[in-house]
């Protein structure tokens, strides 16, 4: 079997494995709780469902050595820091053009709870979004993506994530094709940080602060959901391709030309990194950072090539 039908074979595992694991964690949360409580308990279950079956994948069938944390993605060196930084201005960035828009063309109002029963709801709100964040990019750009990379290509994976991306929030409340079309492009632009960074940080920290500043900040529907925005509650009049209507401005043109921005930014602005370990992704081909490397055969005969081609160098037998 070819080396690009197992990578899709593990894919397709992966996928398995994310769908099971949020059918498990869903049966594990009762249903009694409100949301906000729903989601607390939700959230992080799936995410440590996600870190240890992702984990269990690449110790046992990848064979990767060492921690399995590091090939997904989330390696803690030097640069991870700044990964959130800079994640976090751009996701706040991009919320902030779509709501300036707002401000301009339409009316915005904005109201402030200070309380602190808001406060308290607010720091719950910071977790749910915290552990909701670095458990979908763990799903969509962790594992399977990474194989789906080794099977088909950086370009075609990122299309194909972004796509089932964009799909799971077809179930959302007052969903619509906008709200499709604009999770598919924050898909890309999430796939294009992880192949350009080889970590999973930074997507974390663009879709983190996207929803942060969204409901949190603004107090605007976050996916069609309402129930983030505690310490403020924004209102928002105008056309639907501005404020997106009851699904928010992720379902706005609006939210798409902001979007398109921040691919431009990630495109121009972060340059590609290698892989720390592992098989969690090639190298990236010319469309997505950088020149394709060669096997490492092929690298290997052209180094023998070279050092016999040096003045005084002795060939060695096979045996040495």
């Amino acid at each position: 079997m070819s080396q690009r039908l197992i990578a899709f074979a593990r894919f397709l595992l992966g996928m398995a494995l994310a769908f099971t694991v949020h059918f498990v964690a869903s049966f594990l949360t009762p249903a009694s709780l409100p949301f906000r409580r729903a989601e607390l308990v939700y959230r992080p279950l799936a995410l440590g469902l996600l870190l240890a079956g992702f984990s269990l994948l690449l110790a046992g069938f990848d064979r990767v050595p060492g921690n399995p944390l590091i090939a997904m993605g989330l390696a803690l060196r030097r640069p991870w820091l700044r990964d959130l930084w800079v994640g976090g201005l751009l996701g706040a960035g991009m919320v902030a053009v779509a709501v300036a828009a707002i401000a301009v063309l339409g009316t915005l109002t904005i109201h402030v709870r200070a309380s602190a029963h808001a406060a308290g709801l607010a720091a719950v709100v910071v977790a749910v979004l915290a552990t909701g964040a670095i458990s979908e990019e763990v799903a969509f750009r962790g594992y399977p993506f990474q194989r789906l990379i080794e099977a088909i290509g950086p370009v075609a994976a990122a299309l194909v994530m972004s796509l089932l991306f964009g799909a799971v929030h077809l179930l959302n409340p007052h969903a619509s094709a906008w709200g499709f079309l604009n999770t598919v492009l924050i898909g890309l632009l999430l796939c294009l940080a992880y192949v350009r960074t080889r970590s999973l940080w930074l997507p974390i920290s663009v879709h983190f602060f996207w929803n942060l500043t969204l409901g949190l900040v603004f107090g605007l529907p976050v996916s069609g959901l309402t129930e983030f925005s505690v310490l403020t509650r924004a209102r928002t009049l105008g056309p639907a391709w501005l404020t997106g209507g009851s699904y928010g401005i992720e379902a706005s043109e609006i939210a798409a030309l902001a979007i398109g921005l921040g691919i431009l930014l990630v495109a121009v602005g972060v340059r590609p990194r290698d892989a720390v370990q592992g098989p969690a992704a090639p190298p990236p081909d010319s469309m997505w950072g950088g020149l394709p490397r060669l096997p490492q055969t092929v690298e290997a005969e052209i180094d023998d090539d070279e050092r016999r081609q040096e003045p005084g160098s002795a060939s060695r037998s096979p045996a040495e």
